[in-house]
């Protein structure tokens, strides 16, 4: 399927899926805190894959991402990306300290995020199964920190570039005086992409 050939009802369709898929995420990052977290979601997006660095801030930004291929009856990958000061105020939240308390991102730091965020993807893909009544797990996460042009080579290389479309979820969680940015985005091969839709009803 060519998403350039997608109805308006279609995008739509994917659209929901990317706000239900946050919100679970946003429920699974409550649950690790112990205390509510707040969502706002402020673009879902059908984008092309090339695309997606300008909407991040540009390709030479420097950011944190946990990438997870999917297992499953469709393929692609889900990716959760972080400019490094979000993944620092990440790990601030997790361990209840004062914004900025965190300078760094050592072992330890790393490991947090990276748990974290693979908890989200988690939540978010499991969102993704339910509405669409397929078998769909995560595969375990990888972590880099690199430009995000250079990040987005390497996650489009590992699918074997057949995507060419990313579902894009930029979200912010919140909680007291804190918050974070990240983008959560799911990037479907085109096969996939049809038995999504076709388990959704919008075929």
């Amino acid at each position: 399927m060519n998403p350039d050939q997608l109805s308006a009802l279609q995008i739509d369709a994917l659209r929901e899926v990317g706000s239900i898929g946050a919100g679970h995420a946003a429920t699974a990052l409550s649950q690790m805190l112990g205390k509510a977290v707040a969502i706002d979601v402020p673009r879902i997006a059908l984008i092309p894959v090339t695309e997606v660095p300008n909407v991040l801030g540009g390709p030479e930004r420097l950011v944190g991402a946990v990438h997870s291929r999917l297992l499953g009856d469709i393929e692609g990958s889900i990716v959760f990306i972080a400019a490094r000061e979000d993944l620092l105020a990440l790990v601030d939240m997790l361990r209840s300290r004062a914004p900025g308390t965190t300078k760094s991102l050592h072992g330890d730091e790393e490991a947090l995020a990276v748990h974290t965020a693979s908890i989200l993807i988690s939540a978010y893909v499991s969102a993704i199964a339910r509405m669409a009544d397929i078998n769909l797990l995560p595969s375990p996460a990888s972590f880099a920190f690199d430009m995000l042009g250079a990040i987005l080579e390497v996650v489009t290389a590992e699918i074997g570039m057949k995507v060419d479309t990313a579902l894009l979820v930029l979200t912010r969680f919140s909680e007291e005086d804190m918050s974070i940015d990240a983008g959560l985005f799911y990037l479907p091969d085109p096969d996939s992409l049809e038995v999504l839709l076709g388990r959704l009803g919008i075929i």
